[in-house]
């Protein structure tokens, strides 16, 4: 495919009527999920005089995202989004004037503070998810939004660290998070009043994908997303996604300072992952595709794991960032497919509280790795540390591939419905 055809899908995706107009908004909320933590991270570590209890906050916020978000997928599938993300805004309003007020208190006050700002935290991310299968037929449009989808989340985390650090030197980290809550305010109401996803709300077609596999639809629709065969398999081999990339937070900068230079190299390192992955989610989006999704990913598993392997055996700092950056391309394509084979599994009365699952399901394989890699880094050594990263990669592929005939039935049940 031509550089011209790959433009030009995603310059049709973007004329789609309506698209704009959730897009926009979308992302001035969604930016703040990147800044929010880190602003708060540092302005608990300013005030306290302590990074340990800035670690802590972080920690007490990311454990509260993953309560909330399946919470608040469940509840704007049957409350709709507009009435979900409005009582969010002005809750997560209230939350930040609490945090404003703790910060002159002590500082268990403060960190127990974070709590109520992530739990009101809205889940745009994982309902924009939920809209392109909404706006979007299955099929190659929808396959471009998903991995777009994912690209502008590997951006989000490329900018957001670099807008923190301008903000903070600026301002302050206490005026940063309360402008990126701001952003989520503003940008979250304005997207929930989206004419095209406003209404969004459980859908009752009995033809609906994923309503046959496993069951009759009404048996389908009264169990949760994870009692549905095949979302367990996906939710983990999420997590087990998040958990391969999240050991290299740890793992690089130690490995830098093992090789004599400054640990702060090796987090400046950690941008190529992400850098791969937006010019492999974009190239991988412009493709057109013929094979079944749980075929495309396990293929992406089977390469995130051949794309791991060299991390363990590199030998200096110049190998160690050619690895990174070959780690990182299939990551949005990776996660692309993730979401839309999720999408095609689950009802469309459950897609937002499936794709918040699977946002949890990320965090918490963060959370593992991350504290699997600490582990083993202290008792064995970065390289040692560095082989979490495939191990994790191939319980990923192994979870899909335990459920591939499951997993191929939806797909052609999700593929005879848009072909017809």
């Amino acid at each position: 495919m031509s550089l011209g055809e790959a433009v030009g899908r995603y310059a049709a995706l973007w004329r789609t009527p309506g698209v704009p107009r959730v897009m926009l908004p979308a992302m001035l909320a969604r930016l703040p999920v990147a800044i929010e933590p880190l602003a708060i991270f540092l302005h608990i570590s300013a005030e306290t005089g302590s990074y340990t209890a800035g670690a802590t906050a972080l920690g007490v916020f990311s454990a509260a995202l993953a309560v909330a978000w399946p919470l608040h997928g469940r509840l704007i599938d049957r409350r709709g989004l507009r009435v979900v993300l409005l009582t969010l805004a002005v809750l997560h309003s209230a939350a930040l004037a609490v945090f404003v007020f703790a910060s002159s208190g002590p500082a268990w006050l403060l960190v127990a503070s974070v709590a109520p700002v992530a739990l009101t935290m809205a889940p745009v991310g994982s309902t924009v998810r939920a809209a392109w299968a909404l706006i979007l037929p299955p099929g190659p449009a929808l396959n471009t939004a998903n991995a777009l989808e994912a690209v502008l989340v590997e951006v989000f985390f490329v900018i957001g660290p670099a807008l923190t650090g301008l903000l903070t030197g600026v301002f302050s980290a206490l005026t940063t998070t309360l402008l990126a809550g701001g952003m989520l305010v503003v940008g979250s109401l304005l997207y929930g009043s989206a004419p095209a996803i406003s209404t969004m709300r459980r859908e009752t077609d009995p033809t609906e994908p994923g309503t046959l596999a496993g069951g009759g639809s009404h048996d389908r629709r009264e169990r949760r997303p994870w009692r549905i065969p095949g979302v367990v398999a996906i939710l983990v081999a999420a997590g087990g996604a998040a958990a391969a990339f999240a050991v290299l937070e740890v793992t690089v900068p130690a490995t830098v300072s093992a090789h004599g230079d400054a640990a702060a190299t090796g987090v400046a390192l950690l941008s190529l992952p992400p850098a791969a992955s937006v010019i492999g989610g974009l190239v991988y989006g412009a493709r057109q595709h013929t094979r079944l999704p749980v075929n495309r990913y396990l293929g992406l598993l089977a390469v995130a794991f051949a794309c791991m392997v060299p991390l363990v055996f590199a030998t200096s700092v110049a190998v160690l960032a050619v690895c990174l950056f070959l780690a990182g391309l299939p990551l949005a394509a990776l996660s692309s497919e993730e979401f839309g084979l999720l999408g095609s599994l689950v009802p469309k009365r459950v897609i937002n509280e499936s794709f918040a699952l699977a946002a949890t399901m990320m965090a918490v394989g963060s959370a593992v790795g991350t504290l699997a890699a600490g582990a083993i880094l202290g008792w064995l050594g970065p390289t040692e540390a560095r082989l979490l990263s495939p191990a994790a990669a191939l319980i990923a592929f192994a979870a899909v591939l335990s459920m591939r005939a499951t997993l191929s039935d939806v797909d052609s049940l999700a593929t005879a419905d848009s072909g017809a």
